[in-house]
């Protein structure tokens, strides 16, 4: 009763402990939800909210959330254009990779590095961690991320002045027919296409490019997407001097942007209408685009420039009295655990006494089973060697003796006896049947497939059942020892059914899969309820044999049956690489 109450003391501490790390990583995941609904304007409050979150990852020990909070503070100063502080707070997790369970990340953290030397225009250092987290992509089995990384890599070939190379690139992506159309990605090469052709001077083409984007489901994904566009539209047709064409979609763009209610595309469209009005000569309108153009940009420029400030007050001079009442908080659940953990260290003492006699005994246990089976293994295996000895004795030596009474008789007696002779050839017969029945010594002369077809030849012979077999298998990954327990597997199903299925036909399927091999026997029989498999499997010995059999190759054996409806054995047995044909370790 006395350890009753004090386990029951020690899970309650446990439990307002867990709860206390439960509220604070509840806390986290919805600083994180805040953080990624903001929009790239609002720095200030994003490392508001990321100082929080690292002292909840400090406080809390874990790597995991720690480096995520570091990952998310770069990603807020590249969108700043602090690209020194980015840079910086990159390669400081790079060690952090060798972690387990942040070693998939290292594909985002060279690709977000690729991405800030590209913004600073070292094209060299972008296309070396571009080529850095391809590999490590792939190394994760992320290989739809590195299609985003080929299409980024491509237009950086256009700032190392070999456009040619990344216009190859970009139309082999196009080409591939493994992307999908209506992926974004394929926009993107697109959009990368135009771009590059546009760099050439190759106005047209960059035009052809651009319109297919337009046909494309992507088009009309966002006012955002559908501002850009007709943007990129506008200038291609002014640098064409199709300048109807060139208004047609920068109205487009104008009235997506002032629908964002953003001035940093207006800013670009309002430099175009300058550009068109000055070809068609009329400069007034030409001079006032211009003024517009230039207000926008100052004012997008200021605007970024006090977001700028702001954050970097929000980076460096939090304000400190808000700061340690939310630190507060959150020291005082975690002091509230502390407290409860120091009153327990003693009953958790009493408890790890406990655990170590539970695990002691479980040790046990555990060892007892793996004797069981060892010993089991080890009996299977005794009695097919003592079958197979058996087996060539009644072949070699009374099957040959037999046989040498059969030849004397003939040569003796003139005048044979049919019913001597007769007599002679069953006991012959009967002698080569028990032999086979002992061990198919054509398993080892042709192989499994061939022993099974003949056992079912038989099977078919000897009574009204039809049995059908269709093994895809390659026998050379087959080593002896699951050839012959298939083989019993198979004989012991086929039995099973005779005697209790009362089946009219058998059908037995084998196929490799990847590593394993999968074995079906299925029968049209009776069947018989599913939640009497356990029941049965203690009062047959068919069953258990089965399942030692499975147990034997480190398979899995299971049975689905119900009544009316037969009985289908599956077993899928593991080809490891100490299973395997002998030939196929050289």
């Amino acid at each position: 009763m006395k350890i009753y109450l004090v386990i029951c003391f020690l899970l309650f501490g446990i439990h307002a402990h867990s709860q206390s790390r439960d509220i604070l990583i509840q806390d986290f995941n919805a600083g994180m939800e805040q953080l990624d609904s903001m929009s790239s304007n609002q720095p200030a409050l994003s490392f508001e909210i990321l100082h929080r979150l690292n002292r909840i990852a400090s406080e809390l020990k874990n790597d995991s959330l720690q480096f995520t909070v570091s990952y998310k503070k770069a990603l807020v100063l590249s969108q700043m254009g602090i690209f020194d502080q980015t840079l910086n707070i990159l390669y400081d997790l790079l060690p952090m990779m060798e972690n387990k369970q942040l070693r998939c990340k290292k594909g985002e953290v060279f690709y977000n590095i690729a991405a800030t030397y590209f913004a600073m225009k070292d094209f060299q250092k972008y296309m070396d961690f571009n080529v850095k987290a391809k590999e490590a992509f792939i190394a994760c089995g992320r290989l739809e991320d590195t299609l985003a990384v080929d299409i980024e890599m491509a237009l950086a070939w256009v700032g190392l002045d070999q456009p040619q190379r990344g216009i190859d690139m970009l139309k082999r992506i196009l080409q591939d027919k493994g992307i999908n159309q209506e992926d974004e990605n394929y926009a993107i090469a697109l959009d990368n296409l135009s771009n590059a052709y546009y760099e050439m001077g190759e106005y047209q083409k960059a035009l052809e490019a651009e319109l297919q984007i337009s046909s494309l489901p992507y088009a009309q994904s966002s006012i955002d997407v559908k501002a850009g566009l007709n943007q990129h539209l506008a200038e291609i047709y002014i640098q064409l001097k199709q300048y109807s064409q060139a208004q047609k979609h920068l109205d487009t763009a104008i009235i997506a942007a002032q629908q964002m209610g953003s001035l940093d595309w207006l800013f670009d469209c309002y430099k175009n209408q300058s550009a068109i009005f000055e070809a068609q000569g009329n400069y007034r309108e030409s001079l006032r685009f211009h003024q517009m153009y230039l207000k926008a940009k100052d004012s997008v420029y200021q605007k970024q420039y006090d977001a700028k400030m702001s954050a970097m007050a929000a980076f460096y001079e939090l304000g400190e009295k808000q700061n340690q009442i939310t630190h507060l908080k959150e020291v005082q659940q975690l002091n509230q655990a502390k407290i409860q953990r120091l009153s327990l260290i003693i009953i958790i003492l009493i408890l790890l006494v406990v655990i170590l006699i539970l695990f002691v005994n479980h040790r046990k246990n555990k060892l007892e089973r793996k004797w069981r089976q060892a010993f089991s293994a080890q009996l299977i295996q005794t009695q097919e060697d003592e079958r197979q000895r058996i087996s060539k004795e009644l072949h070699d030596s009374v099957g040959q003796n037999l046989l040498f009474i059969k030849n004397q008789i003939y040569k003796l007696l003139p005048e044979r006896n049919p019913l001597l002779n007769q007599s002679v050839e069953l006991a012959l017969e009967e002698v080569r049947n028990i032999s086979k029945d002992l061990y198919p010594n054509q398993l080892e002369q042709y192989g499994l497939i061939s022993a099974v077809e003949n056992l079912c030849d038989k099977v078919k012979e000897s009574t009204n059942l039809f049995v059908s077999s269709d093994m895809n298998i390659n026998e050379i990954q087959l080593n002896k020892r699951t050839k012959i327990n298939c083989y019993r597997i198979i004989q012991e199903c086929i039995n099973n059914t005779i005697k209790h299925a009362r089946a009219t036909a058998i059908r037995i399927t084998a196929e490799l899969r990847e590593n394993s091999l999968e074995l079906v026997i299925q029968d049209n029989g009776q069947g018989f309820e599913k939640n009497n498999i356990h029941h049965k499997a203690q009062r047959s010995f068919g069953l258990l044999n089965l399942q030692e059999r499975a147990a034997l190759l480190h398979g899995r054996f299971e049975l689905e049956t119900q009544p009316g409806h037969g009985t289908k054995s599956t077993f899928r047995i593991p080809l490891h690489k100490q299973d395997l044909h002998p030939s196929i370790h050289t």
